[in-house]
């Protein structure tokens, strides 16, 4: 139970980013990114050559298939992923006193000013690691100048190399540092540095290819650098790394040069008494007047560089990362055996994909008879809902099949009620979209002394406004064999799966949620009759039923040319007047009872299967058939069931079949909220492995839809709207 929001640190600064559509959802995807800094365009560069560098730097990320994300402060705000906008109104202040130059120390008294900052490597790697993002290029990274015995001028960007877990790529330390002491300080504090090149490379000092101090370690390939980073990943060694890519020959400068330049700069600081932040601006700039500015534009040539690299080691990692899927740390046995014999071989891997909501749901229950326009005693509880989140819940405890997994793809905001969410729930979140402009669903309901619910108010609008191209990537991304939407997503996107369903052919089923919900079936601009249907299955309450039969009928759906042959080719009316006849008519009451039967043959020509729930009644199933010859010898384990065949067409008898299942035993109600959504859970796990349960063996089908209605029995008489115990499930 989610009763209130825990202080959350590190995670609460994170909802105060302002992070762009673009980035957040390629982080999402685990897409390549590559963060950058922004102190090189307010404070390295004059107007207009730093907006010209920070264009090129983003589109050479671009060109080696990767997103840049050039990070800043605007007004106060972190920004992850500036606009073309952003990045102009940055440079065109460079130079001005009031922009600030923000390490880790900065950040909070230029947020609180609302201050424009450029971020330096301490507060780009801070801000990188709060959005997400693993790889950061640079120039030439801070460190231990020289004179720090007595001065303790240390940059910041080391103590950050050494706590905060972002692989950084840059030309290694800048010339002007004491590039030893800066090796030592590093280790310390316990961050990786590898250079490109053969064993006993020697580390870049920025400017030129070599120091003269060898690199503790090294890498020959973009792909050796993505696998280190990705093993600290796995480890979780919440630390940085530190790549170097030595200048290319035809830019690097020499080293017996930029050594003399430096050390007359050096003198002249401290003839000044420069120190502080303020000493490595006045150093680069001494030494850009005495090599005529060949060295600023090595630096730009330098950054560019290593954006390329950052976007390839990048493109490595999100190649890695995708191809994990059993990890082997702390597996000895499959470690150090190179060549197993696999005697149970792993099978493919299934995915359920449920599209939908995620909610804070507050749950009232009065202590006694409601009285309405009048305040209750009763008892309240908050806990995260939704429908998407509790068929996924369900789905996820009651799983019995190691090869299937269920993602939730979703949408939270940037606010409380989401932080909250995001640290309670029980789900991978990799496939929720981060909103920063819609607040988080929340959905609040009323009950009885009994459990019945009496009222309730839902906002999902953010749900509604999740964005189609997002759903896309993920659908794309995880090819699943089943899709489950509710219908809190847009219409949009509704037609978007729908379009999917075609390319990548997974069973798209329909979960209505409300009444009201329920219409925007008849919106879809796709719907077509069977055979050309998209959705596999619908799972309507009775009522969703009749709300979803008078939206058709008003839009117009039951039309002559494409809807009543399908109709007229299952000669259900004939059907029904043989059974009126037989002595199953009392049987038959439980189908006609609320117009059920009649509302779903007319909707059965969009819909060929349908699982109606009906409360402590149970389900009926509605199935359109193909050929109904092998259902006459195939005897249903249903309570109740109906045949009935239509007319041959393509060399089989249409038909369609209806089944009633009973509540396998009498519930103990306290809460009835999540039973629908637990029971389509439940069931999707069976669809997943077995396939079309509505065309298998009577046994299957019984099987698995008791299995399903066992799941239902456990939340109903549960406090939650998913049981725990769904994890017991036989």
């Amino acid at each position: 139970m989610l009763k209130s929001a825990k202080p959350l640190g590190l995670r609460s600064f994170a909802n105060r980013l302002s992070i762009s559509d673009e980035v957040r959802s390629a982080v999402s995807l685990g897409k390549p990114v590559v963060a950058l800094e922004s102190t090189i365009i307010t404070h390295g560069l004059p107007f207009p050559q730093n907006v010209q560098m920070a264009k090129k730097v983003e589109s050479i990320i671009r060109e080696n298939n990767a997103i840049p994300a050039t990070i800043a402060f605007m007004n106060g705000i972190p920004k992850i992923g500036l606009s073309l906008h952003e990045i102009e109104e940055l440079a065109g202040s460079a130079g001005n006193p009031s922009i600030n130059k923000v390490s880790r120390r900065d950040i909070a008294y230029t947020m609180a000013n609302n201050l424009l900052g450029g971020t330096t490597i301490s507060s780009t790697m801070i801000l990188a690691h709060m959005a997400g993002i693993k790889i950061f290029a640079t120039g030439g990274l801070g460190g231990v100048h020289r004179g720090a015995e007595i001065t303790m001028d240390i940059s910041a960007d080391l103590e950050e190399l050494g706590k905060t877990p972002v692989a950084v790529v840059c030309a290694g330390p800048k010339a002007i540092l004491d590039i030893e002491k800066t090796m030592e300080f590093l280790e310390t504090k316990g961050c990786m540095v590898a250079t490109l090149g053969p064993a006993g490379v020697k580390v870049p000092g920025f400017y030129c290819r070599e120091s003269k101090v060898v690199s503790p370690y090294n890498f020959e390939s973009f792909e050796d650098a993505a696998r280190i980073i990705e093993s600290s990943n796995q480890l979780g060694l919440h630390s940085g790394s530190l790549f170097c890519i030595p200048p290319p020959p035809e830019v690097a400068l020499k080293d017996t040069l930029i050594e003399a330049v430096i050390d007359k700069a050096s003198n002249e600081a401290d003839k000044l008494g420069i120190k502080g932040k303020q000493l490595t601006p006045f150093l680069l700039a001494e030494i850009a007047r005495e090599t005529n500015g060949l060295s600023v534009s090595s630096n730009i040539d330098f950054v560019m560089n290593n954006a390329k690299a950052g976007s390839q080691i990048a493109c490595e990692l999100s190649k890695l990362q995708s191809s994990i899927k059993n990890p082997t740390y702390f597996q000895p046995s499959e470690v150090y055996d190179r060549n197993p014999i696999d005697e149970h071989p792993c099978p493919k891997k299934l995915n359920v994909a449920v599209v939908g909501a995620i909610a804070l749901d507050t749950h009232c229950t009065s202590l006694k008879k409601v009285r309405m326009a009048d305040s209750n005693p009763g008892k309240i509880d908050s806990a995260i809902g939704g429908v998407g989140y509790n068929v996924a819940l369900a789905a996820q405890l009651s799983n019995r099949h190691q090869n299937i997994s269920t993602s939730l793809i979703s949408s939270l905001g940037n606010d409380l009620s989401g932080s909250a969410i995001r640290e309670k729930m029980k789900l991978n979140q990799k496939s929720i979209y981060r909103d920063d402009k819609n607040p988080t669903a929340q959905y609040l309901s009323v009950h009885s002394t009994g459990g019945e619910l009496v009222v309730a108010c839902s906002d999902m609008d953010i749900i509604a406004r999740m964005p189609p191209s997002y759903v896309s990537d993920r659908i794309e991304s995880l090819a699943p064999k089943v899709v489950i939407a509710d219908a809190n997503v847009s219409i949009e996107v509704l037609n978007l799966l729908m379009v999917l369903q075609e390319k990548l052919e997974y069973k798209l089923i329909f979960e209505p949620t409300s009444d009201t919900k329920a219409r925007k079936l008849s919106e879809l601009s796709n719907l077509r009759p069977y055979p050309n249907h998209k959705f596999y299955a619908i799972t309507p309450t009775v009522s969703e039923l009749k709300s979803i039969f008078e939206a058709f009928e008003r839009a117009e759906k039951f039309d002559v040319n494409n809807w009543f042959p399908v109709l007229d080719s299952l000669q259900i009316d004939t059907a029904f007047k043989r059974l009126r006849s037989t002595e199953n008519s009392a049987a038959m009451q439980k189908f006609t009872n609320k117009g059920i039967l009649q509302m779903a043959c007319s909707l059965l020509p969009y819909f060929p299967n349908m699982l109606i729930k009906d409360g402590a009644n149970g389900l009926f199933l509605v199935t359109l058939k193909d050929c109904t010859s092998d259902m006459k010898r195939k005897a249903s384990l249903a309570n109740f069931s109906f045949l009935a065949e239509g007319l041959q067409v393509e060399g089989g008898n249409r038909g369609v079949l209806f089944e009633h299942y009973e509540v396998p035993e009498k519930s103990s109600v306290k809460n009835v909220t999540g039973a629908g959504d637990t029971l389509l859970g439940v069931l999707s796990n069976e669809i997943c492995s077995k396939g079309d349960l509505f065309d298998a063996e009577p046994l299957l089908r019984y099987e698995c839809t008791r299995r399903a209605q066992l799941g239902a029995k456990l939340t109903v008489e549960d406090c939650g709207a998913v049981s725990e115990d769904l994890a017991k499930l036989p």
